[in-house]
C-alpha cells in the first residue's frame, strides 16, 4: 500500500491495482463492526478492499469515512455498495443486488444509485454495471481461481451443508481428502506457487514470505491447505468467507451467513445515513500526509502492513499518529502471529487493546489472520 521497496514488487503493484480481483472481503467484516467503536461522532479512514467492511460501519451512522484504495475496481464496488446500503430499497432489491449479486437489468438501479457519486465513479459502472447480469460474485480473479477450484474438487452447496454437523477432525479429514490431492498435482502446485495465483488471493511478495514463515514451510500450497483446515474448523453455517470459496454464493437459507452490510438489521440502520463518505484513489500514506493534524478518530488498515517491509511501519504509523484524536482506535490484521505495530518501539502512543486484540483475533471468521490488532492511540 506504499511505495514499494524493488522492481517485483512495484511490478505487483501497478499489476494488482489495475484488475478486478474481488468482489467480497476476505475478512470478518463482523469483527470490525463489533470492536472498533465507531459512533455517530467518528471519522473513520479505511482501507476499502471489496467494500463489505466499509459499507457495513455505515450503519453505525459516523459522521464521516474516507475511503482508500489503490485499486479503483475496489473503491468503485465500495462506492456501489455505500450508496446502494443507504439508498436501495426495499431491502429485497437490495438483497437482490447485492445478496444474490444478480440483475436482469442492473443499468438503471445502478444508474440511480451512482447519481451522487464523483464522475469517475458514474463513468466506472456506465461501463461496468453488465457485471451483475451474469453475477457480481462470478467475477473477480479469486471467484475465478475458486471457481475452477471447485470444478476439480466437486464442492458445491451439498457439500458444505453435509460438513455442518460433523466434527472438527472429521471436516479437517475431508479437507485433506477433498484437496490435497488436488493441490498437489503438479500442475496446479505450479499455479499455486506462482505471482498469478498471489494476485487472485491479494498476497504481495513480502506477504507470502510472511505467510511461509508463519506456516513454517516453504510451499505455498501447505499455506492453503492448513487455511482451509483452520476456516473448516468455524461455524461453517454462518460463515460467509467459506461459503463464497467453496459454494460461489452465500448460505441465503441463515440471515446472518452474510456480510454485515447485508443483513436486515443493518440496512435498516444505514438507511438514510447522512455519512460523508469521501473516495480517494491513491495511496494511504499520501492521504495522510495531506490530511491535518487530528483529523480522524479511527483507522482500519485491512492487512496494509503485511504488503510492507519493516522499515515502512514506523513512517506509517507516525502519520497515523500525527492525524489521529486522542483515545483514537487502530485495526490492523496480520498474517504473523506477532504485532507489527508493536515492533516499532511506539507502545507508548499505539498501546494495545489486549483483550480485544485476543478476542477479534479468535473470532475472525477469515482464518487468513493470525493477529487482529486492535489499538488505543494516544497522543
Amino acid at each position: 500500500m506504499m511505495a514499494p521497496r524493488s522492481i517485483p514488487e512495484a511490478i505487483y503493484q501497478r499489476v494488482f491495482s489495475r484488475l478486478l480481483v474481488f468482489t467480497i472481503l476476505l475478512e470478518d467484516a463482523e469483527v470490525d463492526s463489533r470492536f472498533l467503536g465507531v459512533e455517530e461522532s467518528s471519522s473513520v479512514l479505511g482501507i476499502t478492499g471489496a467494500g463489505c467492511g466499509i459499507a457495513g460501519l455505515v450503519a453505525q451512522r459516523p459522521r464521516r469515512i474516507d475511503a482508500v484504495d489503490q485499486n479503483h475496481h475496489h473503491l468503485a464496488l465500495t462506492a456501489l455498495k455505500v450508496e446502494a446500503a443507504r439508498s436501495l430499497a426495499p431491502y429485497d432489491a437490495f438483497y437482490d443486488l447485492f445478496g444474490h449479486g444478480v440483475h436482469p437489468n442492473p443499468g438503471a438501479p445502478v444508474g440511480r444509485l451512482v447519481e451522487p457519486l464523483p464522475a469517475w465513479i458514474q463513468r466506472y459502472w456506465s461501463a461496468h454495471h453488465g457485471m451483475f447480469r451474469r453475477g457480481l460474485y462470478r467475477h473477480g480473479l479469486f471467484s475465478r481461481l475458486f471457481a475452477v477450484l471447485r470444478r476439480q474438487t466437486g464442492t458445491n452447496a451439498a457439500w458444505l451443508r453435509s460438513r455442518m454437523g460433523e466434527p472438527v477432525d472429521v471436516r479437517r479429514a475431508e479437507i485433506d481428502r477433498r484437496f490435497a490431492p488436488v493441490l498437489t498435482k503438479l500442475r496446479n502446485a505450479l499455479v499455486v506457487r506462482s505471482p498469478a495465483f498471489l494476485l487472485a488471493h491479494g498476497i504481495n511478495f513480502v506477504q507470502r514470505e510472511r505467510n511461509l514463515k508463519a506456516e513454517g514451510t516453504r510451499d505455498m500450497v501447505d499455506v492453503v491447505l492448513r487455511f482451509m483446515k483452520r476456516i473448516a474448523e468455524t461455524d461453517v453455517e454462518r460463515n460467509w468467507i467459506i461459503w463464497h470459496a467453496t459454494v460461489g454464493d452465500f448460505n441465503h437459507e441463515h440471515p446472518e451467513a452474510v456480510p454485515p452490510f447485508l443483513r436486515r438489521k443493518n440496512h435498516e440502520r444505514s438507511f438514510g445515513a447522512a455519512t460523508q463518505v469521501v473516495y480517494h484513489h491513491r495511496d494511504i500514506l499520501e492521504v495522510l500526509r495531506a490530511a491535518e493534524s487530528e483529523t480522524w478518530s479511527h483507522f482500519l488498515l485491512c492487512d496494509a502492513l503485511d504488503w510492507m517491509p519493516d522499515v515502512l511501519h514506523k513512517p506509517l504509523l507516525l502519520e497515523i499518529l500525527r492525524t489521529a484524536h486522542d483515545g483514537g482506535v487502530l485495526l490492523s490484521r496480520s498474517v504473523e502471529a506477532s504485532s507489527l505495530v508493536s515492533r516499532q518501539g511506539l507502545e507508548r502512543h499505539f498501546q494495545p487493546m489486549a483483550d480485544a486484540t485476543a478476542e477479534a483475533t479468535a473470532t475472525d471468521r477469515s482464518c487468513l489472520y493470525r493477529h487482529v490488532g486492535l489499538y488505543r492511540i494516544v497522543r
